[in-house]
C-alpha cells in the first residue's frame, strides 16, 4: 500500500518542483546615498554538490547549459560553512536550503520576484527555486528490513509531520499512513546531501523515540559522496538535494521525501528585501560585481 501512496505522491510533488524561469532585466540603479553599496561577495557551493547543481540549473546560472557561476565566488564546502560565510561578510551573498536557512538568525533570506520561500509559496508554486530531496537504495540489493521500517517512517504521518514541522513541504501532504513501532534492532547507514542531513537527523531521531533499540549513522559528506557510498556498499541510504543522474539511476532506485526551497541568504545588515531571478542569475554568473547597481 505505502508504495501506491508514494508513487501517487510523485506526480504532486514534482508538479511543484519549477526548473527554470526566464526574464530581460537585471540592474535596477536608484539613489545609491544610502544602504550597501560596494563589491558582492559572491558565495557558491562546491562542484558535486546537490544544492549547488538545483540552483544553477533552476536559476539557469549556465552557458551552452553547463555550470557558469562566476570563478570570482568564494566556495563553501557545505552548507554549514555556506551559512558562516554569509553571516559573517556584511558584502556577501549566497544560497541555501529553506529548512536551513530560515532557522538561522545570523543570515537574512530574501524574496525572489517578491515571493519569500514559504511553505505555502512552495506548495502552491510562486517561489521559483525550489527542488526535491531524495533519498536512494541500491535497485538489485534493495533495501534491508530496517532500513524499509525507516523509509515506511519517513512516508508515515508522522514522518511527514517531522518534514512539515522543520519547515519543507511533506511529499505526502495528506493521507500518509500511520506508522506502528516494529521492534526491529540494528544500525542503520545514511550519507549523502549536507542539505538534507539536517531534516534526516531529526527524521531518525524521531523513529528512534519509537525503536530505542536501533542506530541511525547520518553523515553530510555531499551528494556525491553518499552515492558513491552507498553504491561501494557503505551506505544502506544515500541523500539527495538534487535528481539523480541517468548513470546514477542505474543502480538507485529513488525516493523524495520532501520539497525544499532554496533560499538566497545575505548579512543581516544587508538592507536589500529581495531581488529579481534575473538579478541573482546575473550576480551569480558574475555579470553584476557591485551592490548599488542593483539598488
Amino acid at each position: 500500500m505505502l508504495k501506491k501512496v508514494i508513487k501517487s505522491a510523485v506526480v504532486i510533488a514534482m508538479s511543484l518542483l519549477i526548473v527554470g524561469c526566464g526574464g530581460s532585466t537585471s540592474e535596477i540603479t536608484t539613489d545609491d546615498s544610502s544602504g550597501i553599496s560596494g563589491q558582492i561577495a559572491t558565495i557558491t557551493r562546491e562542484e558535486g554538490s546537490g544544492t549547488r547543481g538545483a540552483f544553477v540549473e533552476i536559476v539557469d546560472v549556465t552557458v551552452d547549459g553547463n555550470d557558469n557561476i562566476t570563478m570570482e565566488a568564494v566556495v563553501a564546502p557545505g552548507t554549514s560553512v555556506m551559512m558562516t560565510n554569509v553571516a559573517e561578510n556584511p558584502q556577501a551573498i549566497g544560497y541555501a536550503s529553506t529548512g536551513v536557512a530560515l532557522q538561522d538568525t545570523r543570515v537574512r533570506v530574501l524574496s525572489i520576484d517578491g515571493v519569500m520561500p514559504t511553505m505555502e509559496n512552495m506548495l502552491n508554486g510562486t517561489y521559483a527555486i525550489q527542488r526535491p530531496f531524495i533519498i536512494g537504495y541500491i535497485t538489485d540489493e534493495g533495501l534491508t528490513p530496517l532500513a524499509q521500517d525507516f523509509v515506511d517512517f519517513i512516508f508515515s504521518a508522522q514522518g511527514q509531520a517531522v518534514v512539515a514541522e522543520r519547515g519543507y513541504v511533506p511529499f505526502i501532504p495528506e493521507g500518509a499512513p500511520e506508522y506502528t513501532p516494529s521492534g526491529l534492532t540494528g544500525v542503520i547507514v545514511v550519507n549523502g546531501s549536507s542539505s538534507v542531513y539536517s531534516l534526516m537527523q531529526h527524521l531518525s531521531t524521531a523513529y528512534r523515540e519509537l525503536n530505542s533499540d536501533v542506530t541511525i549513522d547520518v553523515h553530510g559528506a555531499g551528494t556525491g559522496h553518499g552515492i558513491t557510498a552507498a553504491r561501494d556498499g557503505l551506505a544502506d541510504i544515500a541523500m539527495s538535494s538534487r535528481d539523480f543522474r541517468e548513470s546514477e539511476l542505474e543502480f538507485l532506485s529513488p525516493l523524495t521525501i520532501a520539497i525544499d526551497g532554496i533560499a538566497v541568504i545575505v548579512h543581516p545588515s544587508n538592507d536589500i528585501d529581495g531581488l529579481t531571478l534575473d538579478q541573482v542569475r546575473n550576480i551569480f554568473l558574475g555579470e553584476v560585481s557591485q551592490w548599488e547597481n542593483i539598488r
